[in-house]
């Protein structure tokens, strides 16, 4: 059986961040409709640069190499954590998000970079145009669609507004583990942006 590991590439948040997010968390669990979403442990949260999904352990070394390659010329760079939406939409939410901004252009231009190293060794490239987002919660599956109006409304009535920034020194090359709780991220490796 050939070993694999599920593995991305992001870009994880610093500890105030963690907390802001917390603490947002804990104002939308305030709503009627936060039960039908499964919120995201603070801790997990990162914004993904890259998707690769099963890797053959073997090959990860190749990848890694690859992704410190493709972040060779990056520099560090400064991102805002700013507003609420959902995916697809607030009329079908299916993820509920917090928006980023500041130097996304950077981020968007890394990810392209980190998508084609990757497509160079054989893997399958990026077909959506990189949405930068951190993903907050999930709606459950089962909601009907008076729920699914009903989170829209939360997160369209609940004023978030700016979060607060911090600054992209690093990407991390992650191991995700499915488990029945959840999802466990783990850190394989960081690379750093040289200034």
């Amino acid at each position: 059986m050939v070993d694999v590991i599920r593995t991305f590439v992001a870009i994880e948040l610093d500890a105030a961040m963690q907390r802001a997010l917390r603490d947002l968390q804990a104002r939308l669990t305030r709503e009627r409709a936060a039960r039908f979403v499964r919120w995201v442990a603070p801790e997990n949260i990162h914004l993904t640069l890259k998707f690769f999904g099963d890797v053959e352990a073997s090959r990860l070394p190749d990848l890694e190499r690859a992704i410190t390659d493709a972040s060779a010329n990056a520099s560090p760079f400064n991102l805002a954590l700013e507003n609420l939406g959902a995916f697809p939409n607030l009329n079908q939410p299916r993820v509920v998000w917090v928006g980023l901004q500041g130097e996304i252009e950077i981020a968007a231009r890394l990810a392209e970079k980190i998508d084609a190293a990757g497509a160079a060794l054989g893997y399958a490239r990026e077909t959506r145009p990189f949405a930068p987002h951190l993903t907050l919660g999930r709606v459950k599956r089962d909601v009907s669609p008076n729920d699914s109006r009903l989170i829209g409304e939360m997160i369209e009535n609940v004023k978030v507004g700016a979060l607060g920034n911090f600054r992209v020194e690093r990407v991390s090359v992650m191991k995700s583990e499915l488990k029945p709780s959840g999802s466990v991220y783990i850190r394989l490796s960081s690379i750093e942006l040289k200034e």
